[in-house]
């Protein structure tokens, strides 16, 4: 159940809970203090009392003149009146003939305060203190003057501590309603931000990525909401680029399907068209010679059809790599490179013991050194070429570097084909390093990690 409860809930009803145990066992404190000073002061009262009265007869035992006036009526013998300030005890004294003669309530003691509650008396626990009162009996020469009864009375205490504690309970609980209201406003205040930032994670949820958090005091929200505003502008960007990418990477397929079409109409259409007229040449000739030189053409005709064709081939898919493996591959990708472009330097760092990975790897690598040498071809103005193609222990390793006018990398002008190549690369679980800028040349890396195909392929 408490799963389900929000953080903000359990906060302050955690800190409640607290303050409602330190208000109970300062309550069982007060209340266990309150008993022992009760019990204390009746019984410290109790024996100085004890101890007064033990003198007044020991006082009377040596004067036996006040022994005639016992019998007359009003006359006190024990002066229990001038006892009347002791208000935990009541003491009493009756004569022979059981009637009350002294005693220090004799007229009802006013008292300030309000009784206690009954529930307040019973939790205190002091009946200990309330069992039969002491009773002594006083003889001189062997006759039975009277009793005396001495009868605990904790009232007035009681009424004290009621007040005390009461007062005090107030205050205390004044105390903890405002350390409850302080903690829930500072809680709540803390929780606010959190439900901004659900709003901007949902706001991500459903494609508003344009959603920004504002600062916080917090220090810790504050960089939450730094790295939230960071992602979702990274996310935003990256959208944007996938959007862009995607119409480009549509206007090339329709530009090459162009291309094709163009090829297959001008190039092949035509040959198709020639080798239609000396076969009707050839079907024509009434003379052996006139059709073999249209036999003749139909041949020459057929295989420049066929570089043709390979060529549009090639550009679909790199056939090389079935036939020759990617070492070699790469290789005549860059022989052919290179007698295109003679006034750049290349330098060939390939190894010449690749293992064969898996298709999809293999053509990527191609496209990407496909890709980096065209870019190269028309934009680098270089000089100076390198390429590193290495097994390593994590996988596969590309790198080209070039001596040219490289370009800024945070430039948003860059074309299809570095976001193309980035694409690439990310969809193998690759990863591209592109290191350049104005005036100072471009260095791109790449590190593939080992795929189980390409693991079995190297053993």
């Amino acid at each position: 159940m408490m799963k389900s409860l929000s953080l903000q809930f359990k906060l302050n009803l955690i800190i409640t809970l607290l303050l409602l145990g330190l208000l109970l066992t300062w309550a069982v404190s007060v209340v266990k203090n309150a008993r022992e000073d009760v019990l204390a002061e009746v019984q410290s009262t109790s024996n100085l009392v004890m101890h007064l009265l033990d003198a007044e007869i020991a006082h009377y035992m040596t004067d036996f003149g006040w022994l005639q006036h016992t019998q007359q009526e009003g006359v006190q013998i024990f002066r229990l009146d001038e006892l009347k300030n002791i208000r935990h005890l009541k003491v009493d004294f009756y004569d022979n003939n059981g009637r009350l003669r002294e005693s220090n309530r004799s007229t009802r003691m006013a008292h300030s305060g309000e009784d206690p509650p009954k529930w307040f008396v019973k939790l205190l626990d002091i009946s200990s203190v309330l069992n039969e009162p002491k009773r002594k009996n006083i003889i001189l020469n062997g006759r039975f003057i009277g009793e005396l009864v001495i009868t605990p009375d904790p009232s007035f205490e009681l009424r004290e501590i009621w007040d005390d504690t009461s007062g005090l309970l107030a205050i205390v609980s004044l105390f903890g309603l405002s350390v409850l209201l302080f903690v829930y406003w500072t809680v709540r205040a803390t929780f606010k931000p959190v439900k901004q930032i659900i709003h901007g994670l949902n706001q991500i949820e459903r494609g508003e990525y344009q959603s920004r958090l504002p600062g916080f005091e917090q220090v810790e929200l504050s960089e939450i909401s730094d790295k939230f505003n960071s992602m979702a502008s990274t996310l935003e960007q990256s959208i944007r680029n996938n959007h862009r990418l995607t119409q480009q990477i549509i206007h090339l397929q329709e530009e090459e399907r162009k291309k094709l079409a163009r090829d297959l109409h001008d190039e092949i259409g035509q040959y198709l068209t020639a080798v239609h007229v000396d076969a009707s040449a050839l079907v024509a000739a009434k003379k052996l010679s006139s059709a073999r030189e249209s036999a003749q053409a139909i041949a020459q005709i057929t295989r420049q059809m066929m570089v043709t064709i390979q060529d549009i081939l090639s550009r679909l898919r790199p056939r090389v790599l079935d036939e020759l493996g990617l070492s070699l591959a790469l290789a005549e990708l860059i022989h052919h490179w290179r007698d295109r472009n003679r006034g750049i330097m290349v330098v060939n760092q390939i190894s010449n013991h690749l293992s064969q990975p898996d298709e999809a790897l293999s053509v990527t690598v191609y496209r990407i050194l496909q890709e980096c040498l065209t870019n190269i071809s028309k934009h680098a103005a270089a000089t100076r070429v390198t390429i590193e193609v290495k097994e390593t222990d994590n996988g596969l390793y590309l790198m080209v570097e070039d001596d040219g006018r490289g370009f800024d990398p945070q430039s948003q002008t860059r074309g299809y084909g570095l976001a193309g190549m980035q694409e690439r690369v990310e969809g193998l679980m690759g990863r591209m390093h592109i290191h350049t800028a104005p005036g100072q040349g471009t260095r791109i890396e790449i590190h593939f990690q080992m795929t189980e195909a390409f693991q079995e392929a190297a053993v």
